[in-house]
């Protein structure tokens, strides 16, 4: 057999090698499905985004599939059991699931929209009794504003808008950055309530607990290496990420 066959045949068998290899390392990977609402900046469709980025850090080694569509979805995704992970979530929404200490973020605070020819009056005196409040479907919001007396559902913030431009609602509830501009001028709006503290949900089985725990540890990583403030950027100050207590207990919601 002439060298240069010898050669080739070589580098043949090296090739199969390598690719069996990369195919048994790709098939070996183990994989999570991670459920989200689509929120601009933090879960893009296109899989980028500021949580997106903080879970691909955590979960290295795994193989991770990413869900993004409504709110609503992303919860029922979960509730399914088709997904592992569920992005941004209040613990009250949740309460069977199993959560980290850690939080994922704190909210942004929710905003009241009022038309601009009413007066609203201070916000701890913001009376709902009477009134028609909206607000995105599958937003919780009825949890922390008791005394409402008729909400409606919002397939998007526009949409509320214009009801309440034209007289149809009074009320729409949401979040500063969802402020469409073309309102400006014709709806006033301001702070009704601090943000509340957004978790990653886990499902309450051998493998939601293993990944709770490895967040935990993850995180603590990631704040004192500085890779924490870079992912969240301007969001970092808000978030209370830099202050966290890594000892601090579960909520109640939290399953064990």
């Amino acid at each position: 057999m002439s060298v240069g066959r010898l050669t080739l045949r070589y580098l043949v068998l090296l090739l199969l090698f390598i690719s069996s290899t990369c195919i048994s390392e790709e098939t070996t990977r183990p994989h999570i499905a991670v459920s989200a609402a689509h929120w601009k900046a933090f879960t893009n469709i296109d899989d980028s985004g500021i949580y997106y980025e903080l879970i691909d850090a955590v979960y290295d080694e795994y193989d991770i599939k990413y869900q993004t569509s409504t709110y609503p979805r992303a919860l029922n995704q979960f509730k399914a059991n088709n997904a592992d992970i569920a992005v941004g979530v209040y613990q009250h929404e949740l309460p069977d699931a199993h959560y980290a200490n850690w939080i994922l973020d704190t909210d942004l605070p929710i905003h009241i929209f009022y038309r601009a020819d009413e007066t609203l009056p201070e916000t701890e005196k913001v009376n709902f009794k009477g009134k028609k409040v909206a607000w995105r479907a599958g937003y919780g919001f009825s949890k922390f504003f008791p005394d409402l007396d008729a909400s409606y559902s919002l397939d998007n913030i526009e949409a509320g808008f214009t009801l309440l431009v034209n007289k149809r609602i009074d009320y729409v509830l949401d979040y500063e950055e969802n402020f469409v501009e073309n309102y400006r001028g014709r709806i006033h709006h301001q702070v009704i309530r601090e943000g509340e503290k957004l978790y990653l949900a886990f499902r309450n089985s051998v493998k939601g607990r293993k990944l709770a725990a490895q967040f935990d540890r993850k995180m603590s990583e990631l704040r004192e290496n500085g890779t924490l403030a870079h992912i969240y950027g301007e969001h970092y100050s808000r978030s209370e990420l830099a202050s966290f207590s890594d000892e601090m207990p579960l909520d109640d919601f939290s399953s064990q």
